[in-house]
């Protein structure tokens, strides 16, 4: 087949020396990386493509993938590393958790959360020393500047001062445990693949040491998926145990994960001009309103205050 002009050298080649295979563009919303299938017979492949060589990034993707394979987590099988910039990976399909949930029954959907207990289990037991980064204090308040910068001029508030807002999401963050625990970082409902009998972890490449419910909130709290009241089967033992303290360290990081989220979303819909962002962020509002209501501390009176006037 003749590829088109933008694909690299290498994935051009692999295409030319095997006749009739059929390449289509696969979406891939706010990504750096370009994703296609590859069909040729009854047999497909999903290419990973960087914009341009990234050694490094691909090392890191390769030994992630290693890493979670070989602690019995389900990622897709690299098939082929072509170069510094194309990997060819198993295709694993693309139902997304997000749509499955919402064409499930009530069975099959206590079904799903089982296996992303079983999965948010194998992350928690990986060694926290194998992660070559670390979610930090300043890494998170850079997220929550962030969130300063790119949402609050798009819903500004009279009553809220950028300062005094940008002083207690800094509170907040010092306010979370320190982080300790082995993560995925973007454990959501658009990057878990189902399968026929199970769920499929994509998007690991960023994985790090975070606070220790970072993972847990990422989903329990989905921006992209409202699990309602099946939230708690992801932390039945948590919640049944009544551990103030633990509770409340799984209220401010999903507090921060989910602020974090918001100036992502602003930052695509307004900056990148990716309108399918926005209808994100209600919901989003909403968790953080619940989270800060569930809170009731005095110390983000700021916080409740401007996000209680803020609406979508």
């Amino acid at each position: 087949m003749t590829a088109p002009f933008s694909l690299p050298a290498s994935l051009r080649g692999f295409l030319d020396r095997r006749p009739g295979s059929e390449l289509r563009k696969i979406h891939a919303e706010a990504s750096r990386r370009s994703f296609f299938r590859i069909r040729r017979g009854g047999k497909t492949l999903v290419a990973m493509v960087y914009p341009e060589p990234a050694p490094t990034e691909v090392e890191r993707f390769c030994g992630l993938q290693g890493l979670y394979r070989e602690l019995g987590l389900r990622v897709p099988r690299i098939e082929t590393v072509l170069d510094d910039q194309v990997v060819l990976q198993e295709d694993l399909g693309d139902l997304l958790l997000q749509r499955a949930w919402r064409d499930a029954g009530r069975e099959r959907r206590l079904c799903l959360l089982a296996m992303c207990r079983d999965i948010l289990a194998g992350l928690a037991a990986i060694p926290a020393d194998l992660a070559t980064a670390r979610l930090d204090p300043a890494r998170r308040k850079w997220e929550m500047d962030f969130f300063v910068s790119h949402f609050l001029p798009r819903f500004p508030r009279r009553a809220v001062k950028g300062d005094d807002l940008r002083q207690q999401l800094h509170c907040l963050v010092d306010a979370v445990a320190p982080e300790n625990a082995f993560a995925h970082r973007d454990f959501h409902s658009r990057n878990l693949l189902v399968l026929k009998d199970e769920l499929a972890l994509v998007d690991f490449q960023d994985s790090l040491v975070a606070p220790r419910y970072y993972d847990l909130v990422s989903l329990a709290f989905d921006s992209y998926l409202d699990l309602g009241a099946a939230r708690g089967r992801l932390f039945p033992n948590l919640a049944a145990g009544g551990a103030d303290r633990e509770l409340r360290q799984l209220r401010l990081t999903a507090l921060q994960r989910n602020i974090k989220a918001l100036g992502t979303f602003a930052f695509q819909t307004f900056e990148r001009r990716h309108p399918v962002y926005a209808r994100y962020i209600p919901r989003t509002l909403r968790h953080i309103r619940g989270h800060l209501q569930a809170l009731a501390d005095p110390q983000f009176n700021v916080l409740v205050k401007y996000f209680d006037s803020v609406t979508r």
